[in-house]
């Protein structure tokens, strides 16, 4: 009975730190004080367990030990494995023991134990951490993780040693910035490929009529082309565009830009078929995400591709520059319309440079449903003190777009004041100098979609006379009124 109890716990103790618990094949006739005497010398041996068969209490030929640290344990792997205890025929066998599912092997160790993941600042190169961590032991390599786009730094990286007792000296006496742990074997990092993904190409080529063709599990009619152009809401990240445009099959690269000046997201997704991209189109168009804001999706024109970058016009768009300088500097007046030409040439091939992004390789808002329904060429804003011919009321659920697209939009039907949205509400308000203008605005926009957002446009009382305090109260109610009616 004294038996069964002990192996019941004997190894359920403390695992903490990581890795400092080693797990020895011995000889059955190996004592506890036979260990505790040989391992005692790399470090604080807080426990040994030896597991014994439940009737008879002989040893089973194994023991744990558990260390007080990390390097403790390594160096005793390192200096004890197939070593012979005195008064022993049979080399030990050390290895790391996590847990009882968790036992070192020879494949493990590799990559296991001698590998540590940190982060870092995503300024740092490969050459400074080596010269940090070199302090730890030798370093095998440094691999920085990249953004597979720009190949900008993640602020994160893998440092391998050749030697576990390297990795973990530098695991326990790194600066604690870097939030050194272990890293997992490179195999338990990646999804593996479902048999569906692997045969995607494969697939796509397949004869029409098969069962197990690409076209036939889709059941659409492929058009032209392999990249698809989005818009979407500016909040969505990197991350997120990759997993919605990667549901579809076939997926190969995803290029996601936000546009500052009108406050929305969009970019283009490749596939590696035909087949793939049409689905892409035909189930993501109008996809809500988040809730409420819908994604717009549409073929794209192959004039450029993000993998295929020529810099060869780099050094005319310099020079170009330069001599327009030149120029502007030394003419009276200065052509300003030169200078504005060359930097707009040289800008456009640096964004190509450094994001992979070109303006042609950006999906056009008017033809991505940025509003859904045709609208006439921009016009100039009428003077802010116009006097206001008639308002439109706007509600616009779940949010309003935001201001500069609802600006861009309603200004095109000319004599636009400005146009507003009521704080923490999801309406507001257009106010026009024509009552042309405004009749225009009200046909055109009324039901259409904006930035994904379906609008009301209204035609709305009559604003106050232009008493101040008078105007402000007048507001107050007709906002109420209004918000509560739609």
């Amino acid at each position: 009975m004294d038996f069964r109890r002990k192996h019941k716990h004997e190894d359920n103790f403390n695992e903490s730190p990581t890795y400092s618990r080693l797990f020895v094949v011995t000889e059955k006739k190996v004592t506890e004080e036979q260990l505790r005497d040989a391992f005692t010398t790399f470090g604080n041996v807080e426990d040994i367990r030896i597991p014994r068969d439940h009737n008879t209490g002989e040893s089973k030929g194994i023991a744990y030990i558990k260390f007080s640290k990390t390097t403790e344990a390594a160096a005793a792997l390192e200096e004890m494995n197939l070593k012979v205890l005195p008064n022993s025929n049979r080399p030990l066998k050390v290895m790391v023991a996590v847990n009882r599912s968790d036992i070192q092997t020879d494949d493990d160790y590799d990559e296991k134990y001698r590998r540590i993941f940190i982060t870092i600042p995503k300024t740092m190169s490969e050459k400074e951490i080596k010269d940090e961590f070199s302090d730890f032991g030798h370093v095998e390599y440094i691999r920085i993780q990249r953004e597979r786009n720009t190949g900008f730094s993640k602020g994160f990286a893998y440092v391998k040693y050749t030697k576990f007792s390297e990795a973990a000296r530098a695991y326990e006496d790194c600066d604690p910035k870097y939030r050194a742990i272990f890293a997992l074997p490179k195999s338990n990092n990646k999804r593996l490929e479902t048999t569906f993904e692997s045969n995607i190409n494969s697939l796509a080529m397949s004869s029409i009529g098969s069962k197990t063709s690409l076209l036939s599990a889709m059941n659409v009619r492929p058009g032209n082309y392999t990249k698809v152009n989005f818009t979407c809401s500016p909040y969505l990240t990197q991350l997120h565009v990759e997993r919605i445009f990667d549901i579809v099959p076939g997926m190969v690269h995803c290029q996601y830009y936000v546009d500052l000046m009108r406050n929305y997201g969009k970019g283009t997704a490749s596939y590696s078929n035909p087949i793939s991209a049409t689905y892409a189109v035909e189930k993501l168009n109008k996809f809500e995400y988040p809730p409420g804001v819908k994604i717009f999706v549409r073929p794209a024109d192959s004039k450029f591709d993000p993998h295929e970058k020529n810099f060869t016009n780099i050094p005319n768009a310099v020079s170009n520059l330069k001599n327009a300088i030149t120029a502007t500097a030394s003419s009276s007046p200065p052509d300003l319309a030169q200078l504005a030409e060359a930097i707009a040439e040289a800008s456009k091939l640096i964004k190509m440079a450094t994001t992979g992004v070109s303006d042609e390789d950006m999906p056009d808002s008017n033809e991505l449903n940025y509003c859904s329904v045709k609208l006439p060429s921009p016009q100039p804003l009428a003077d802010i003190d116009s006097p206001v011919a008639k308002r439109c009321f706007l509600v616009c659920k779940p949010q309003p777009p935001p201001l500069t697209v609802l600006r861009d939009v309603f200004c095109r039907f000319g004599n636009l004041i400005n146009v507003y949205t009521l704080p923490n509400k999801t309406v507001g308000y257009a106010r026009y100098a024509t009552a042309e203008a405004a009749d225009e605005a009200i046909r055109v926009l009324h039901g259409a979609e904006i930035c994904g957002v379906r609008m009301k446009v209204l035609e709305a009382d009559d604003e106050a006379p232009p008493k101040r305090a008078r105007y402000s109260e007048q507001s107050l109610k007709e906002d109420q009124h209004m918000t509560s009616t739609y």
